[in-house]
């Protein structure tokens, strides 16, 4: 519960956004709760964090789900701190990806709603949330849709600096820098070493992308700004593509991609069908997250990086367009697919440089080390640009010092570990949860507090597991409604 107060808070405090209407739009993916926690997740937020309600109600096959199943939904609105606020509370887990194609779609057809396209909500839970924003939220159109996750707080202008950064010319998305939170210790060497390895992913390559291709290929989803338009949220990249649910036949590869990474899936996907739009890295919009603090949460997390990482690489490198596509990004991402797939050679590296290091004169092993010593030195220039505070440049110096020195047999471990559970395609132990009992689930599901019409619920709920082999097959069912503009 405070991780998500915490994260609303940090949004209802923005700064420098005073001139731009706004909303918050809460997803609740399904009804679990956390080891230890007394309440599941979605009573938190209605009985606890969400106490000003106007209306509540639950609605029946609200939407069709990614894997072409309906989903039923508990609907909260009101107002959080000022701002107006919608909850989305799916019956069942279906995973980021869906809840993505859910609120993209949403604003992208709310946009579109006078030409009455093809939706995947139904009309009447369309006509819902249409009305929240158009007199809730006083909003006549969506511009902007800013993501972050429950355990992610916002500095008080990121989204400010995401905004400012989305001004330039065909700039469709932006990402800020995620910084960890130090907030339970200063001084944790787990947390600090991760807290390394994210400044030198974002400010070697992603800043490099953002600098010179403007070609970032993952905007994390704990931080990021999505322009609504037909190349980030129309059908054929959320719904034909991003949205593609696999099949039983599918290989692994396909469901690596469908289960691993969403956020670079996304992007990816976006960059090739159109690779004339940009997207970049705001390192002014600082967000602060929470990272793993055991390992095999780590390793669980870990797994799905490199595995979605890899694969939608060669995504890059298979299909996107020869001529259209920016070629360093393809050589980069030819690069991280070799490396990857040649890991025994780099583990066998490791170990005959360790053994020379013993063995061999200090100039032999210096002249040929000295090509390391470039990547080196710019990771150690980053303490004077990227850490604001003396705190945080001792953090990232430390966090340096070990990552030079256990990183490279950290990521075999990484590696061997995502090797061995590569079939596991579930949603990994990232943030723990366990399900609600079974007579908690029918209590949450019977449980219905009047909407301000007073209308009664009456409806049966989806199982919990989709049925894979029995999905939807037509093509068109995936958008099967027409959006209302009543």
């Amino acid at each position: 519960m405070e991780d998500c107060s915490k994260s609303l808070d940090s949004l209802t405090s923005q700064v420098g956004i005073e001139d731009h209407k706004k909303v918050i739009l809460i997803i609740c993916d399904g009804r679990v709760r956390g080891p230890g926690m007394e309440k599941t997740t979605a009573q938190y937020l209605n009985e606890d964090i969400l106490t000003n309600q106007l209306e509540r109600r639950k609605i029946p096959a609200a939407y069709v789900a990614w894997d072409g199943q309906p989903m039923d939904v508990e609907l909260s609105r009101g107002i959080y701190k000022g701002v107006p606020f919608l909850c989305i509370i799916k019956e069942q887990n279906q995973g980021k990806r869906d809840s993505l194609i859910f609120c993209r779609s949403l604003v992208h057809n709310f946009n579109r709603r006078c030409e009455r396209p093809r939706i995947i909500l139904k009309p009447d839970f369309f006509r819902v949330l249409s009305h929240w924003l158009l007199y809730d939220g006083a909003i006549d159109r969506v511009d902007f849709l800013i993501g972050m996750d429950a355990d992610t707080v916002f500095s008080p202008d990121c989204v400010s600096h995401l905004v400012e950064e989305s001004h330039h010319p065909r700039t469709v998305g932006v990402c800020g820098y995620v910084a960890v939170d130090f907030s339970s210790g200063h001084w944790n060497l787990w947390a600090i070493y991760q807290s390394a390895e994210y400044t030198i992913a974002q400010g070697l390559r992603r800043f490099h992308q953002s600098l010179v291709t403007h070609k970032v290929s993952c905007l994390p989803g704990c931080c990021q700004l999505i322009r609504v338009c037909e190349e980030t949220c129309g059908d054929q990249i959320l719904i034909k593509r991003f949205g593609y649910h696999p099949k039983p036949h599918d290989g692994i590869v396909r469901r690596i991609r469908a289960t691993a990474s969403e956020d670079r899936n996304h992007v990816c996907l976006m960059l090739i069908d159109s690779p004339e739009v940009r997207t970049r890295q705001a390192l002014r919009a600082c967000a602060y997250t929470d990272v793993p603090r055991t390992l095999s949460v780590f390793l669980s997390q870990r797994r799905r990086w490199t595995l979605g990482a890899t694969v939608n690489d060669l995504l890059l490198l298979i299909q996107a367009p020869l001529f259209r596509f920016h070629p360093f990004e393809r050589v980069v991402a030819f690069s991280n697919v070799l490396t990857w797939c040649l890991n025994p050679f780099v583990i066998a590296s490791i170990a005959n440089m360790i053994y020379a290091f013993m063995h061999q004169p200090f100039w032999i092993i210096l002249t040929f080390a000295s090509i390391m010593v470039v990547p080196l030195a710019f990771c150690f220039a980053m303490v004077i640009w990227i850490p604001k505070t003396t705190l945080a440049r001792a953090q990232y110096l430390l966090g340096l010092a070990i990552f030079v020195v256990f990183g490279p047999f950290i990521n075999i471990g990484v590696t061997l570990y995502a090797c061995w559970y590569m079939d596991n395609f579930g949603w990994g132990k990232t943030r723990q949860v366990v399900s609600a009992t079974d007579d908690e689930a029918q209590r949450e599901q019977r449980k219905y507090i009047a909407s301000e019409q007073g209308e009664d619920f009456t409806g049966s709920f989806p199982n919990s597991i989709p049925d894979v082999e029995n999905q939807l097959s037509n093509p068109d069912v995936s958008t099967p409604f027409e959006a209302s503009i009543s």
